[in-house]
């Protein structure tokens, strides 16, 4: 095994794990994969392009996502008292200007495998080049090793599924974890070939549950949402035919709850029943990370809640445990970039977007995220640049686009363009998020269609990503 000493840290180059003093840094691997490309090459200053193709051989990625990249490993050097690491070579690249040492070690014969190794999964699918047979065991060893298939409160329940079986829910669980169309309606056809293999076993029908949960949160099917909606929980209640203390059809039928209790608030409901019906939500959450707390999805729910209803730090607790778990999982490391965003921390919740870009660079939600916390940082330039990635993916995300950009261009003090953008927000309220029009609206200084916007608000619908 190869490990650089690049100043006060180590760098692990097969792994990709960054330490100082024996505590990991948190670099997400692409990061760690820039500062092992300057590492690797001490003095000399690498050109933008040669680190783009380095980094990401396989597909075009704009400059600011080198930048940020640069940017965590500097913030990293301050922390540890060394303020000018890196050196920037104007319009060209990079170079380290402290001192490197390459160190080559034997790993030892019956060295165990750490939790720190699912840096190497992470690597292969942010490159797009697992093949789903190896994917098959890399996925279900990645579930072992972090805990979301773990060896003490979920071994009891994962030993009772076949070989067969397991293989197939693992993979099941790893397109589901994608949350882009494809992926769900992929993790359908593995959870129902679970349940074909192993009839008996509640998490073949709590996985179809969850997919189905999915499909209608992300209206992603050919009905209503509300039909996913009735469908998952019918899952649910068959996995609980199975077995009444099945964690995972406990969980989806909680987080339906909160789905439900949300989208009837434009209703004409008494207050007192609308705080009912989200506490008997959040008990059956609640229950389920009782009878298995190592059940990621369960913390990562219960954790979204938490956020929304404004317990940003106990919400945040159970989003770092969701990730603990299942470092794989995309929907909770974007989640805690949105905590971090409403935590005013935006360093942080750009490094989370960036990270969840990496699992799956299709997860393009996370760029209005990321721009959002780039114009609270004050890099507009970036902001905006997110915002038009944002908008270019497809035609379902430009109006929400729109209404990011049109605040942004305000702020760059480009306000024709900002009031073009506005009006196709407008246009096209019904797909925005109507908070980003109103604010929108209030930086235009346009107060009438800022009345009119907040007229429209009804609430929330629970967040299922």
């Amino acid at each position: 095994m190869i490990v650089y000493r690049i100043g006060p840290f180590e760098l692990q180059a097969e792994r990709l794990v960054a330490t100082c003093d024996g505590a990991a840094l948190g670099f997400g691997p692409k990061v760690a994969e820039t500062l092992l490309a300057l590492a690797e090459q001490p003095g000399r200053t690498l050109s933008k392009s040669e680190l783009l193709d380095r980094i990401w051989p396989d597909r075009f990625i704009e400059e600011a996502n080198l930048a940020q990249n640069v940017y965590v490993i500097r913030k990293a050097f301050r922390a540890h008292g060394v303020p000018d690491a890196i050196e920037t070579v104007a319009r060209y690249g990079y170079r380290l200007t402290v001192p490197i040492v390459r160190v080559a070690h034997v790993a030892p014969a019956a060295e165990a495998v750490r939790s720190s190794d699912y840096t190497r999964p992470l690597r292969h699918f942010a490159n797009r080049m697992v093949v789903i047979a190896g994917a098959a065991s890399m996925i279900a060893a990645a579930l072992f090793i972090t805990g979301s298939g773990a060896l003490d409160g979920r071994a009891a329940s994962q030993k009772h599924l076949s070989t067969r079986g397991a293989q197939l829910y693992a993979i099941g669980t790893y397109f589901w974890n994608e949350r882009t169309r494809d992926g769900v309606r992929k993790s359908l056809t593995y959870f129902a070939q679970v349940v074909n293999s192993d009839p008996t076993d509640p998490r073949g029908y709590a996985g179809l549950a969850d997919a189905n949960a999915m499909i209608g949160a992300y209206c992603y099917g050919t009905h209503g949402p509300s039909v996913y909606f009735a469908r998952a929980k019918a899952y649910a209640n068959e996995a609980l035919a199975l077995d009444p203390d099945s964690a995972e059809a406990h969980a989806v039928l909680g987080v339906l709850a909160l789905q439900d209790a949300d989208t009837r608030r434009s209703a004409a409901k008494p207050p007192e029943t609308q705080a009912s019906e989200k506490q008997q939500a959040m008990s059956e959450l609640e229950h389920a990370i009782a009878l298995d707390p190592n059940y990621a999805p369960a913390q990562e729910w219960y954790g979204i809640a938490l956020v929304e209803e404004g317990k940003l730090s106990d919400g945040i607790a159970h989003l770092k445990t969701a990730s603990a778990l299942d470092p794989l999982s995309v929907s909770t490391t974007a989640w805690l970039g949105a905590a971090a965003y409403e935590e005013h921390r935006f360093d942080d919740s750009i490094a989370y977007g960036h990270q969840a870009l990496e699992l799956s660079p299709k997860r393009v939600d996370v760029l209005g995220m990321l721009g959002k916390a780039y114009e609270a940082r004050g890099d507009i330039d970036l902001a905006i640049a997110s915002f038009k990635r944002y908008a270019a993916v497809d035609p379902y995300y430009r109006p929400e686009a729109a209404a990011l950009l049109s605040r942004a261009y305000v702020l760059e003090r480009r306000v024709p363009v900002a009031r073009a953008e506005f009006a196709f927000a407008l246009a096209h309220a019904d797909a925005t998020n109507l908070a980003d029009l109103e604010a929108a609206a209030v930086a235009l200084g346009d107060r009438k269609s800022a009345a009119d916007i907040l007229r429209r608000t009804h609430g929330h619908f629970f967040n299922l990503a």
